[in-house]
């Protein structure tokens, strides 16, 4: 995976950090993904989230998911609903450092389903994860 590989970089030479281009166009873009039972103990999902400013990495993070999903749907659709919460959270940062992006920020991910179920209001009803 990427970000194990990230990691390992930054542990391996801690002197040079992350690169943040000056040129790089001011957009926010973010990922979501979700590996239903990952965790073979507990059957949880274990939650990805990866989110960039322009080509640069700012923010990322794995986590075990609470609860026990039923379907690969709810686990992907519980991992959107967290990185839309970091999404906003991360807007509100920029406003309060006073930095406009110069489009809207665009989140990602991979599970058809759970995009369905996103964008449409009489799916989000049926759904028990609500």
């Amino acid at each position: 995976m990427t970000a194990t590989r990230i990691l390992k970089h930054l542990k391996k030479f801690p002197g040079q950090g992350l690169f943040f281009p000056r040129h790089s166009s001011l957009f926010l873009s973010g990922f979501s993904d979700a590996d239903w039972a990952g965790c073979l103990d507990s059957r949880r999902s274990i939650s990805s989230k990866f989110f960039f400013l322009g080509n640069s990495l700012i923010s990322w993070r794995t986590k075990k998911q609470l609860i026990v999903s039923r379907s690969s749907s709810e686990a992907e659709y519980r991992a959107l609903g967290a990185a839309t919460c970091e999404l906003q959270w991360l807007l509100y940062l920029l406003h309060d450092l006073h930095v406009t992006t110069v489009k809207l920020p665009v989140l990602y991910c991979d599970n058809q389903s759970a995009l369905h179920i996103a964008a449409n209001p009489v799916f989000h009803e049926r759904t028990k994860t609500s």
